[in-house]
């Protein structure tokens, strides 16, 4: 196939558009979920209070993916985008003027759970525009250009926050509303989500759903304790964010190359090969007292950790007919927020009981898991590489 060819099976079918949705979802929440932290931070709340305010919001895109599958069927895509985009970006935009604890729990509520419409419905658009054997690099682009966005909206959210305290929480308000004016001209017509088939989903998604859960729970414990790890080994603030930002590089520039030889040589063996890989990059960030060592292992941990996400999307996408694949998204967005829901939970817990060397052990205990598991079941789940392209 020529390069044009190839170039349309990524970006044709206005795959582009979507691309650019994800590139605002992510700006979106590279605010909403970091600088509310911070702002509740910043007005004194407890520490329990802003763990039980930030989890609620991963914790709601789950309910909010599962109710999506469960009562939406029938529905228009674009319409549901549309109402989820407007009901985040409103609660969004009132967040910063609110003090009340209980008025801010609910905000952080509807925000996860609208944002859920928009990563479900975009999720599901995508994958049914995407051939199989292009699956994984489509998935990658997907997961990149939401991480670009997620990474320059989380860099410039707090200087932005020192100016003024509530500018940077109206930039998702702006993300949140271009998503459906983007779908709404390049996607003519109704897009419906096809009536719920008869059969059990889950079996055939069981890796992708795995794969889901621990890259929310990992993520989530990096860029949460990470940070509380490195200052209790009395290192500075700026090297704080060396560390962190070397890890989110490292994620973009292992997504897409690991995503392309997936759909070559198989994103099951992928998806397991990397997550083997990820076992000892995370032990080296523990292990290696050295700054400059674990400088190299938080960029490999990303490197090989980054791509979990789009490959995970992929295999729990790809055994599935079209009438399942909304299915499949919503249950692979509820396992993905349900990880990065306890995981910062779990993982500081073990901190205060065992010790700081302890904040992946939890981490390594699912990536251990994962792999016995998917060893007892080999025989199922081992599927065949894609056609090149």
């Amino acid at each position: 196939m020529d390069s044009k060819g190839k170039i349309y099976l990524l970006l044709g079918k206005n795959k582009w558009a979507l691309y650019i949705i994800a590139l605002c979802i992510g700006v979106a929440m590279g605010i909403i979920n970091p600088l509310s932290s911070t702002h509740l931070e910043q007005n004194n709340v407890g520490n329990l209070w802003i763990g039980i305010i930030s989890s609620s919001f991963f914790f709601f895109m789950s309910i909010g993916s599962i109710y999506l599958d469960k009562k939406m069927r029938n529905k228009n895509i674009k319409g549901i985008i549309l109402v989820g985009s407007i009901v985040s970006a409103t609660a969004c935009g009132i967040f910063p003027f609110v003090s009340n604890l209980f008025i801010l729990l609910l905000l952080m509520v509807i925000m996860g759970f609208g944002i859920s419409f928009n990563i479900v419905g975009v999720q599901t658009m995508l994958q049914d525009l995407t051939e199989d054997y292009t699956r994984g690099i489509v998935s990658g682009l997907y997961s990149f250009f939401f991480a670009i966005g997620f990474v320059l909206s989380s860099v410039m959210g707090p200087k932005l926050y020192i100016f003024k305290t509530w500018f940077p929480f109206m930039i998702p308000i702006v993300t949140l509303i271009l998503c459906p004016l983007i779908i709404s001209i390049n996607f003519k017509g109704k897009l419906i989500l096809p009536e719920k088939p008869k059969g059990n989903v889950l079996k055939k998604v069981t890796i992708g759903l795995q794969g889901a859960f621990l890259y929310g729970f990992t993520e989530t414990t990096l860029i949460t304790l990470y940070p509380i790890f490195l200052l209790h080994q009395n290192y500075s603030l700026s090297n704080l964010g060396y560390a962190l930002a070397i890890f989110v590089v490292g994620s973009i520039v292992g997504t897409i190359p690991m995503t392309y030889i997936s759909d070559r040589f198989g994103r099951d063996k992928t998806l397991i090969i990397i997550i083997l890989i990820s076992v000892f990059t995370v032990l080296g960030i523990i292990v290696f007292n050295s700054f400059e060592l674990r400088l190299i292992f938080s960029f490999l941990t990303g490197i090989v950790i980054g791509p979990i996400y789009p490959l995970s999307l992929a295999v729990t996408i790809q055994n599935l007919s079209k009438k399942e694949m909304p299915s499949g998204a919503s249950l692979f967005t509820f396992s993905y927020g349900i990880g990065s829901t306890i995981g910062p939970i779990i993982s500081a817990t073990a901190m205060s009981l065992f010790g700081d060397g302890y904040i992946f052990s939890v981490c390594l205990l699912i990536f251990v898991l994962f792999l016995f598991i998917t060893y007892v079941k080999r025989g199922t789940y081992y599927s065949k590489p894609a056609t090149k392209i």
